[in-house]
């Protein structure tokens, strides 16, 4: 499996310029289908109506509505590569929750169709927005971006937070319709980025069933995210990721810490093993050389147990003994100190293209260690 890890901003990048056809173009060899781009979930059936409340009372009462958190699943299209170049759509899936006070929401990370591997290292999805900040980053092994104020391309996604919907204009209602059972009052309006979206709102209690915002490009493609909700008052909560993780750095490249440095000086794998403990059949031995430098002032706190090991074929390999004389053992040092040690892992023969991840105090170390993929067929541990 390859990795290939999807920027918000680069999403959106391609968003707007994707060479997608134009209403008058028909669809051709190498050239994408009209139809790729059209809504991927199909809208409920609109019926008019003469007893609607006004557009601004129906969004309004989202607003008052006892209606604190819920969690949500996108429904999307995303521009894809094609034959001879072309750019096509594919579709895609997220989860993710909200709150809408204080107004926050979180996605989780892009499905396995649009990004590839996504190693979970924290539990935390790759896009945040709380209030008018929002943090995104490519994917969990590397640092988040902040982005404060207003900004077109985070409010993509962020629009979904019905908390966002009070800066609407231009709100109307074109009728009802029946989502699951429940009776809903349709409203389109305007946000704040001059982009046109539409909320299905259940007549019971104002609460939002679905959320739809179109995206054209510079070529005049249409791209669409659909929100669909559910859990709602289910007490999920935000918060601020972590910013210790400041990116992912090669092999012999220090990684600062509070009180000094650590570094990946070294990775081999061993296909043997010791006298103690041997790999499992089709496995190999991944160690890692760590120095760490407390340069002051204060401690730094090591331990073995810090490590995971992430790749193809891995997903958060913890550390294990396997009864080397350098092995990295537990202690807590002082300024001036120097200690190496190696750490081990126990992974599938064939695992390449590995990262591994020390969660320390105050820092979260990304380090490439990437092994030399071989030939297909053919065995490291030959």
């Amino acid at each position: 499996m390859s990795v290939r890890a999807v920027i918000f901003p680069v999403l959106i990048a391609a968003l707007a310029g994707a060479c997608g056809a134009s209403a008058s173009q028909p669809a051709t060899f190498g050239r994408p289908s009209l139809s790729e781009f059209r809504q991927p979930l199909p809208e409920p059936q609109l019926h008019p109506t003469l007893n609607a409340p006004s557009a601004s009372n129906a969004l309004a009462r989202v607003q008052t509505s006892s209606m604190r958190s819920a969690t949500f699943k996108i429904v999307g299209t995303e521009p894809t590569a094609r034959i001879q170049g072309q750019i096509g759509a594919q579709v895609y899936h997220l989860n993710g929750k909200l709150t809408t006070q204080p107004a926050a929401l979180e996605l989780q990370p892009w499905d396995g169709v649009m990004s590839g591997f996504q190693p979970d290292i924290d539990g935390r999805g790759d896009f945040v927005s709380i209030g008018s900040t929002s943090y995104m980053r490519v994917n969990p092994l590397n640092a988040w971006q902040v982005i404060t104020g207003p900004d077109a391309d985070s409010s993509l996604f962020a629009g979904i937070n019905p908390a966002s919907w009070q800066q609407a204009t231009n709100p109307k209602v074109l009728g009802e319709a029946s989502i699951e059972g429940s009776a809903t009052w349709v409203v389109q309006a305007t946000d704040a980025f001059g982009r046109d979206f539409k909320v299905w709102l259940r007549k019971s209690d104002g609460y939002p069933l679905r959320y739809t915002i179109p995206w054209v490009n510079a070529k005049g493609s249409t791209y669409y995210i659909n929100a669909l909700y559910r859990q709602f008052d289910s007490g999920v909560v935000v918060t601020a990721p972590d910013m210790s993780n400041h990116g992912m750095v090669g092999l012999r490249t220090p990684v600062a810490l509070a009180a000094g440095s650590v570094t990946v000086s070294d990775v081999t794998f061993d296909c043997l093993g010791t006298a103690i403990r041997h790999p499992a059949p089709r496995h190999k031995f991944v160690l890692i050389t760590l120095a760490f430098v407390d340069t002051g002032p204060g401690k730094i706190s090591i331990a073995p147990d810090d490590w995971r090991l992430y790749g193809d074929g891995v997903t958060g390999a913890a550390s294990i003994d396997i009864a080397i004389p350098d092995l990295l053992v537990p202690r807590i040092l002082s300024q001036g100190d120097v200690q190496s040690g190696t750490v081990a892992f126990e992974v599938a023969e064939d695992a390449y293209q590995l990262w591994t991840v020390g969660r320390l105090i105050g820092t979260t170390a990304v380090v490439s260690t990437f092994l030399p993929i071989l030939p297909s067929g053919q065995s490291p541990c030959v």
